[in-house]
């Protein structure tokens, strides 16, 4: 502690334990033998009655004595506070170890910063002392190879190509589940088409792809009229809301499935055949005048807004 009187050095620990005045004052006494005349002079920014309060506190706490005229620190609180500059030289030699041990495994500076903040936001009753420093040491490291893999899996994430195709695994999976290999095939236009757009990167292609086509499976499957009995085209047949979702979900544009209805009646009332579903046999019809009339185009499909397929992604 300086010996000059017109510097004033106070303990922050201190400070925010007992309050500010409380530690200058503390501070002054610890290096001076000062009575209360000279406490009001030193400290003439401080109001007299805040003097007078901060020393009765001390008094009461039995951190400072009252020898004759003067106030002087006790001989206990003396010894705990030159054991507390001990510790913090220790502390400090101990947290520059931990800083070099971190740097030389390739932590940055803030990281090292930010990461001993949460440790000790959570570890707040812990020593400084090798123990805690220990701690703290394997706690960056778990954190840095966290980042680390995090990165990683980040770098590998790739935006999908135009040419991409489901692996022979994912083909076989999908037929295993007895899914139509025509049906699966037609799926990968629209499905790169749209995540092109979209601009995402991810290295799981394969199980988005999969999870995509059970759920267009799964609608173009459901679509099951309430007669499943084979019966003939009728003049005032029209495909159900269930069918023109299925159509939605393929990315054809609603009003050229529609445009299609007269032409399909047409030919089947001609052909006098029975069906079990016209609704099924409807959506075949407009898959394939769609991708033969626009099987380059893509503009009618970047207008449309349906994104249900690619949820949870």
């Amino acid at each position: 502690m300086s010996k000059d009187l017109k510097k004033i050095f106070f303990s922050p620990e201190i400070a925010s334990s007992l309050g500010l005045e409380e530690a200058i004052i503390l501070s002054l006494i610890e290096s001076f033998k000062l009575n209360e005349e000279s406490l009001f002079k030193k400290l003439n920014f401080l109001s007299q009655e805040k003097i007078k309060n901060a020393l009765s506190k001390l008094l009461v706490l039995e951190l400072i004595e009252k020898l004759n005229s003067e106030f002087v620190l006790k001989n206990s609180i003396r010894a705990n506070l030159k054991k507390e500059n001990n510790d913090n030289d220790l502390k400090l030699k101990v947290h520059n170890d931990v800083l070099t041990q971190a740097k030389s495994l390739g932590m940055t500076e803030e990281f090292i910063q930010f990461h001993s903040s949460l440790f000790k936001a959570s570890n707040k009753n812990l020593e400084s002392d090798f123990k805690t420093n220990f701690q703290l040491l394997k706690y960056l490291i778990r954190a840095w190879r966290q980042e680390e893999k995090k990165e990683k899996t980040e770098a590998e994430k790739v935006l999908i190509e135009k040419d991409w195709t489901p692996s022979e695994d994912v083909i076989s999976i999908l037929e295993s589940a007895d899914m139509e290999s025509d049906f699966i095939k037609k799926c990968i236009p629209e499905f790169i088409v749209y995540w092109t757009e979209k601009q995402f990167k991810s290295n799981e292609w394969n199980s988005i792809f999969i999870n995509h086509v059970r759920r267009q499976w799964a609608r173009y499957k459901n679509i099951i009229e309430d007669n499943v009995s084979p019966k003939k085209m009728t003049h005032d047949w029209m495909p159900n809301q269930n069918c023109l979702d299925v159509i939605k979900l393929a990315r054809i544009d609603e009003k050229f499935a529609k445009d299609q209805i007269p032409e399909f009646k047409i030919y089947w009332l001609d052909s006098n055949q029975v069906m079990t579903s016209w609704n099924s046999k409807f959506i075949q019809h407009v898959k394939y005048r769609w991708f033969k009339n626009n099987s380059k185009s893509s503009g009618i499909i970047s207008r449309l807004t349906d994104k249900e397929w690619a949820v949870e992604y």
